[in-house]
């Protein structure tokens, strides 16, 4: 397990728009977790690697323990991944130990990972008495570029849209009768007439 910083992203629609409190999000799995933070409005990722080994394909039987009855009870059996569920908790301790204490989270990822981590670190802000926002949800796998652009869009910083295509909708809009506004939209480019297209 180790961690691995990469550069910074290039985003040339950044602002000097700052939130009261950081935020850092972080996408994480069973088999990587990726800090994503901006500093001086620039993207820094950290990507932390883990040694969880996988799930066993099939298990087999799984002998309980006679006294624990059929349905619950007792502590939580692991299925033959005791040593799965070790490193696990290792690697979210790892995870949670690379978050700032005073930036806001979100935590994201698939599965139920992300939900552990967001855990621990309840947990651990009640013990040191940490008053941070920690928000959870579920988020399948993403590219770098995509997850900066996630952060960008929950701290509001979100680049404006721009359309692309034959048509262009940054035109005022017009007032219909009814009183609502509408869009005419303009071509960039003119199509060429049938009458044209045909010739002398």
């Amino acid at each position: 397990m180790g961690i691995v910083v990469t550069g910074g992203l290039v985003d040339p629609a950044s602002t000097d728009a700052r939130p009261d409190r950081a935020l850092t999000l972080v996408w994480i799995d069973a088999r990587e977790a990726i800090v994503v933070r901006l500093v001086e409005s620039a993207p820094v990722l950290e990507r932390i690697e883990s040694d969880v080994p996988a799930h066993h394909r099939a298990t087999g039987h799984v002998r309980h323990h006679p006294s624990v009855r059929h349905g619950g009870g007792g502590v939580p059996q692991t299925a033959g991944e005791p040593h799965r569920l070790e490193h696990l908790a290792r690697f979210l301790d790892a995870v949670a130990d690379a978050l700032p204490f005073e930036d806001h989270l979100l935590v994201i990822g698939p599965g139920t990972v992300h939900e552990h981590l967001a855990q621990l670190v309840r947990e651990r802000d009640r013990e040191h008495r940490v008053a941070r926002a920690i928000s959870r949800e579920a988020a399948a796998p993403m590219t770098r570029r995509q997850l900066v652009a996630r952060l960008r869009r929950a701290i509001g910083d979100e680049p404006r849209r721009r359309t692309v295509g034959a048509y262009r909708w940054s035109v005022d809009r017009i007032r219909e009768p009814s009183g609502r506004r509408s869009v005419e939209p303009r071509r960039v480019v003119e199509k060429p007439s049938a009458l044209a297209l045909k010739g002398p």
